[in-house]
């Protein structure tokens, strides 16, 4: 079984949510982004030390998962990348992870450079891993 992990903007919560559940069903191990509810930065009990704490946790988790996955998968909808996919992009290129992505583009010419294959579909991806 392949295994792949998704990073993608929070912004596309629900299409990054159809794309991992697509995956999973054609038999695909997903480690999925924790987006589904965005999170207000100050919702954490009104402290920036509690509020820095939660997303650090958060991104060390997406780190983690990103070391484990045979493949990362850039879900680049609209070319749009942010700044944690950016950080999650170099750390799966530091790993030498095979860089999958849904368009060709990120907005920026050196992320663009990062992608192996573009791959726009989840039933593509499947069958290709």
């Amino acid at each position: 079984m392949k295994s792949v992990v998704v990073c993608g903007s929070k912004r596309y919560r629900k299409e990054i949510a159809a794309f991992c559940k697509e995956l999973t069903r054609h038999g695909v191990l997903v480690f999925e982004p924790n987006i589904q509810q965005p999170i207000p930065e100050d919702a954490f009990l009104h402290t920036a030390h509690v509020t820095a704490a939660v997303f650090k946790g958060l991104t060390l988790e997406h780190f983690d998962w990103i070391r484990k996955a045979e493949v990362c998968y850039i879900f680049n909808k609209d070319n749009y990348v942010g700044v944690s996919v950016t950080m999650e992009l170099a750390y799966a290129s530091a790993l030498a992870k095979p860089i999958f992505a849904l368009t060709p583009r990120t907005g920026e010419p050196l992320r663009d450079t990062l992608i192996d294959k573009v791959v726009p579909t989840a039933k593509e991806l499947a069958a290709l891993l």
